[in-house]
């Protein structure tokens, strides 16, 4: 057979056009076939000829759970929707829910994994100086945000369900947009994961690949995103004008922040590693309260005449346990997990 010699499908039968051949393990694909395929499925070069037709099978029968589902929630992005159906306890993450469509239908007990990734691009700012590029002293640099959905699950045919949160990257001065963006990544986590109100980053939660600067929202070791908060460094310390992180129990209104490598000059907050720096307000980890400093209790409880906050417990409840529409109970002002305030 020559090299262009017409393929011949081995799922349809159907001649394959010069540009249309899809590569399988053991035989040929037509582009017709392969667009029937999940969208999320990567493994298609190393698939047989039996394993895609196991894989079409399996589609067929999505549509009769596609035309079934109810939606009790969904969730809206600038790419994609995630909807819901508690009912049947099913989700999907499409642009239609409709039959032509056919987005695969998951339970959501699959789901292994779900969290909001960042990627920050560093770009400086130069000008012009008789006819050359000239660089700041000292540099300036501004800041471009990408958020990613990481949903990993455990489905027969793919392993991830991944997709941007924003169409194009956000610059740091759009504060109102980064934090529109990433409030919606964790209404995504919350409502994938309701049984997560406990769970540690690495299961739920944002991953930070380049630490956050200015204007950016935060995040809460444990409790997820409060309302309003700004944010944190994971990489390489707490950026100028930051406010700052909770470890243990969520960020409140009003707090300065805490560095994870060593408070920069002029900041507010906490050092990790080695006690308060000169005319920084806050905490020393290792050393106690020092002369002057506004108050937390390092171990358990609020001192007498002291403001602010306990580490192993963030601020102390305020009345009875109430509960959040994403189902966490809480005690304090804020949903420790999702950050929506209590509603009386």
């Amino acid at each position: 057979m020559g090299l262009f010699d017409k393929k011949i499908c081995d799922i349809c039968g159907e001649k394959i056009g010069l540009l249309g051949n899809r590569k399988l393990d053991d035989g040929n694909l037509c582009k017709d076939c392969a667009k029937k395929l999940s969208p999320w499925f990567e493994e298609r070069r190393h698939s047989t000829v039996e394993d895609i037709k196991r894989q079409l099978e399996y589609r067929e029968k999505n549509k009769k759970a596609v035309m079934d589902f109810c939606v009790t929630r969904q969730i809206n992005t600038r790419n994609y929707t995630v909807f819901i159906d508690d009912h049947k306890g099913n989700f999907t993450v499409a642009r239609k829910l409709d039959v032509n469509e056919n987005p695969d239908i998951v339970p959501l007990s699959a789901i292994v994994q779900c969290r909001v990734e960042v990627e920050q691009q560093q770009l400086e700012e130069t000008y012009t100086k008789d006819g050359k590029t000239v660089s700041y002293q000292p540099p300036v640099y501004n800041y471009e945000y990408d958020y990613t959905m990481r949903i990993k699950v455990n489905t027969p045919w793919f392993d991830d369900m991944d997709f941007r949160l924003n169409t194009f990257s956000i610059s740091s001065e759009k504060r109102n947009e980064l934090m529109e963006v990433e409030q919606t990544g964790y209404q995504i986590v919350a409502a994938l994961t309701p049984n997560a109100a406990g769970m540690q980053p690495g299961m739920s939660g944002m991953n930070m690949n380049g630490g956050m600067q200015p204007g950016m929202s935060g995040m809460n070791m444990n409790g997820g995103m409060q309302p309003g908060m700004s944010g944190m460094n994971m990489n390489g310390g707490m950026q100028p004008g930051m406010s700052g992180m909770n470890m243990n129990g969520g960020m409140q209104p009003g707090m300065s922040g805490m560095n994870m490598n060593g408070m920069q000059p002029g900041m507010s907050g906490m050092n990790m590693n080695g006690g308060m720096q000169p005319g920084m307000s806050g905490m020393n980890m290792n050393g106690g309260m020092q002369p002057g400093m506004s108050g937390m209790n390092m171990n358990g409880g609020m001192q007498p005449g002291m403001c602010g906050m306990n580490m192993n417990g963030g601020m102390q409840p305020e009345g009875n346990s109430w509960k959040c529409q994403c189902g966490a109970e809480n005690t304090g002002r804020f949903c420790e997990y999702c950050g929506l305030p209590r509603p009386f």
